[in-house]
């Protein structure tokens, strides 16, 4: 079970600086902590499909249609971070149905209701996966890394920590999907029974 102040203190950790008893409290690394907090949470959530931030959602068309390049426009929950996949009666668009996301709207030429997954921001961090947090934790410590004055090389630093924990984050996320990491055959491999 995570909290800022849990996360904040990883970061803490990372940049090698004492941790501290909450968020809220009167320092400046608290402070620090919980001005980047929300963006380092943003970055974290956009870096993948986390499985505790990812929401599903059927978009209906919005009344106006876009003024020009696409028939039509779907606005994106407001706590969306990223959208991560978009779809039609449970099928992903293929490459020739082209959406993009416009400010709050996805854009494409496909007919309402439009299916998409995307992750989002949350209130509470209670059932946060401990990976995540060290990603969360990570970012923090990176963003509070670019406020600091000293030599590039934390925050150069910083960003490889950062990498590393969305790498191990990804494989332990990996690990809670019951879907095959085989490549799907060939029709000559399923012709010949391979």
């Amino acid at each position: 079970m995570a909290s800022e102040t849990e996360i904040a203190n990883i970061a803490m950790q990372l940049i090698g600086d004492q941790p501290i008893t909450s968020i809220d409290e009167d320092s400046d690394r608290a402070r620090l902590a919980k001005a980047y907090f929300r963006g380092a949470m943003d970055r974290a959530l956009a870096a993948h499909p986390w499985r505790w931030a990812l929401m599903r959602k059927v978009l209906p068309a919005a009344a106006e249609a876009p003024a020009f390049g696409y028939t039509y426009k779907y606005l994106i929950p407001a706590d969306c971070i990223r959208v991560f996949w978009v779809g039609k009666e449970g099928m992903e668009l293929s490459p020739s149905q082209r959406w993009e996301r416009d400010n709050d709207y996805i854009m494409t030429d496909v007919e309402a209701p439009l299916q998409v997954k995307f992750t989002c921001r949350r209130t509470s961090y209670a059932n946060m996966d401990q990976y995540l947090a060290d990603v969360v934790g990570a970012a923090l410590a990176l963003a509070m890394a670019q406020t600091r004055k000293g030599s590039d090389t934390s925050v150069e630093r910083m960003q490889v920590t950062y990498d590393r924990f969305v790498t191990i984050a990804q494989a332990q996320e990996q690990l809670w999907q019951n879907q095959s990491t085989e490549p799907a055959k060939s029709g000559f491999e399923v012709a010949m029974g391979f």
